[in-house]
């Protein structure tokens, strides 16, 4: 509820539309899959105040199939139903990585609907309700929304290029309160700038690499997304959680750093056998099949949680702050 993307699509809109919207004191994995069931039970009955849409952020679907993974048989064969009665899950807030979207369709049956906006402009791309939905993208743009892709140096790039994604539409705002400097950089012929980069592949679907000061490494003379390495190594069974940062590199101008949280039954085992869950060259030799050698991480750190702001999106400029001390 601290954007206008939680106000207007999950309070708003459905209000709006004649729906009751439920608040949870907080969100708690036991809790979700609980209510799901209430709902649904598998006598197939359903409930009057049966949830028929969710909506979360992807911190909340990574919790949820891990919480899921950890129940007996029969509490799986009741939840996984549940789920599958929803009607509509969305996914938004930051880029879903591809494998937790594949493990969800595999427990609820549900692809996850991902949209793109900003507190800026509301929505700007979405998959689409009712046709295919292609995972590792946001869509394309809603009617009446013009984008365009714009160079380093702001001007405008060929359509399969990569570069910073500029938004015009009939919702934008006008401007930044009391800002004007900051209004004005933000702004090109008449599009706004959201600082995010992009890329489109061969059917004209938007892939949101990161933004622009955070999320693109510049390694070697290579620019890389961290999300699509996050992605490619969060399919690593071992591993609950995964950030990836470039640090400063003499050599390289950066360097990629992975800091991984283990899943939880991996990190017991280990534990037990006194050794490390994983060690670089471990990742290294598994990343060889999946990452191109110069995406490889070439740091890596363990730890036991990621610092993550109140949207739940892993907080990396504190990540930073806790590496240079």
């Amino acid at each position: 509820m601290l954007h206008v993307h939680g106000l207007f699509n999950a309070l708003l809109a459905p209000l709006y539309a004649g729906a009751a919207v439920e608040f949870l004191p907080k969100f708690t994995v036991r809790g979700i899959w609980q209510r799901w069931r209430e709902s649904y039970p598998r006598d197939g009955s359903k409930a009057d105040d049966a949830i028929t849409v969710f909506t979360g952020v992807p911190t909340m679907y990574t919790r949820l199939v891990q919480g899921y993974g950890g129940m007996d048989a029969e509490s799986q064969a009741a939840s996984a139903y549940a789920a599958r009665q929803l009607r509509l899950m969305m996914c938004g807030s930051s880029a879903l990585p591809l494998p937790v979207m594949k493990q969800w369709e595999n427990v609820t049956g549900h692809c996850l609907l991902e949209r793109y906006g900003m507190t800026e402009f509301g929505m700007a791309l979405s998959n689409p309700y009712r046709s295919a939905r292609k995972g590792g993208t946001v869509g394309k743009p809603l009617p009446y929304v013009q984008v365009k892709i714009l160079a380093e140096e702001g001007s405008e790039n060929a359509a399969t290029a990569e570069g910073e994604l500029a938004v015009k539409s009939p919702s934008l705002f006008k401007e930044y309160w009391n800002k004007p400097e900051v209004t004005k950089e933000s702004f090109v012929d008449g599009f706004f700038k959201t600082g995010d980069s992009v890329t489109i592949d061969d059917d004209g679907y938007y892939i949101i690499l990161g933004r622009t000061s955070a999320d693109i490494l510049k390694v070697g003379g290579y620019k890389l997304s961290a999300l699509d390495i996050e992605a490619a190594i969060l399919g690593h069974p071992d591993v609950a959680e995964c950030c990836i940062l470039g640090l400063p590199d003499q050599d390289y101008g950066e360097v990629v750093c992975a800091i991984i949280v283990p899943e939880a039954g991996a990190k017991a085992k280990a534990d037990e056998e006194s050794r490390p869950v994983m060690t670089l060259e471990q990742l290294q030799t598994w990343a060889k099949e999946k990452l191109a050698p110069y995406k490889i991480p070439t740091r890596l750190l363990l730890w036991e949680s990621l610092p993550r702001n109140a949207m739940g999106k892993v907080n990396k400029k504190e990540l930073k702050k806790l590496l240079d001390h």
